[in-house]
């Protein structure tokens, strides 16, 4: 695997205590196959780079205008400024922009380059319990030939490694990483294959067969993941029979339970695109201790929110 590899990045959040074992770094890829209705990083969807803008962020300038080489390209409109069916994300405004108002979404990272941001914070992964490096996205097999290299250069280092994906990808992929990787974050969003297009845009047949084969042909630190999402797959029908298919594989005895998250309406926003799941609200405590019970019922660990 060659290092000239490159994949762009939305974000690096350094000191999390989630997504994996101890003090983490997540970095966030770009590209995602599925087209999830409530995805929390709508930013992380497109493979493309793309231009933010945060109204709450903009003095009124004009410098944008000023520099935007595409006639109505940049609107006057303070609350949307940019008119993306016209925009070619040259980016000369995020250039010209003196604040943050306007921003560019993905960053080209090479893996040499990526790794040596990692390797800084080996000191703090070292002092935590099995503390390390966790790409998610998006999808980080969408990106997999990179992530496969980083993860070889991690390993080499003794950094502890963890990949969140929704196994939506060539076994062949998936297995590759699988192998290479200290932790597995595997996300179900429903066991319902007609709700699981609904919501996602994609079958559920290929991710359940990953997740079958992978318990069947590799020896892996594995957490399921079930995204919750109001009035879609956090009823009692649907947990049981995800636990039931988790109970089915032999291999899998932890599932975490990540409440609905509201606060991804401002990404939307700032992306130019509406969010279909913007009044949802997140479930009640009560609701998600009854889901926890249920879940222990049949034998398997599990926390809610991710955190271990």
């Amino acid at each position: 695997m060659k290092n000239e590899q490159v994949a762009l990045v939305t974000d690096i959040l350094d000191f999390m205590v989630h997504d994996g074992y101890g003090l983490r770094l997540n970095v966030f890829l770009k590209g995602c196959p599925l087209k999830c209705r409530w995805c929390q990083n709508p930013e992380a969807i497109d493979r493309e780079i793309q231009i933010a803008y945060h109204a709450q962020r903009c003095i009124g300038c004009g410098k944008c205008l000023e520099v935007c080489p595409v006639p109505g390209a940049i609107v006057e409109d303070n609350r949307t400024r940019i008119d993306r069916t016209k925009c070619t994300k040259c980016l000369e405004c995020v250039d010209a922009c003196p604040g943050t108002a306007l921003r560019k979404v993905g960053e080209e990272y090479s893996v040499d380059a990526l790794f040596a941001k990692i390797n800084r914070y080996r000191v703090f992964f070292e002092s935590s319990d099995r503390g390390g490096v966790t790409l998610s996205g998006g999808e980080p097999t969408y990106q997999g030939a990179f992530v496969l290299a980083l993860l070889e250069k991690c390993r080499e280092a003794g950094i502890h490694t963890t990949v969140d994906t929704c196994g939506y990808a060539q076994y062949e992929t998936i297995k590759a990483i699988a192998e290479n990787v200290d932790l597995v974050l595997y996300d179900l969003k429903h066991m319902d294959e007609a709700r699981h297009l609904e919501g996602t845009g994609v079958s559920n047949k290929l991710i359940l067969d990953n997740l079958k084969r992978l318990c069947e042909e590799c020896d892996l630190d594995l957490v399921v993941r079930i995204p919750l999402i109001t009035g879609y797959n956090d009823d009692e029908e649907n947990v049981r029979k995800t636990v039931e298919f988790l109970k089915s594989t032999g291999n899998i005895n932890r599932l975490d339970l990540l409440p609905f998250n509201e606060l991804p309406a401002d990404k939307y926003e700032a992306m130019g695109l509406n969010w279909a799941c913007g009044d949802l609200k997140t479930q009640s405590k009560e609701d998600l201790l009854a889901l926890k019970e249920i879940v222990e019922g049949y034998g398997i660990e599990v926390t809610i929110g991710g955190m271990w």
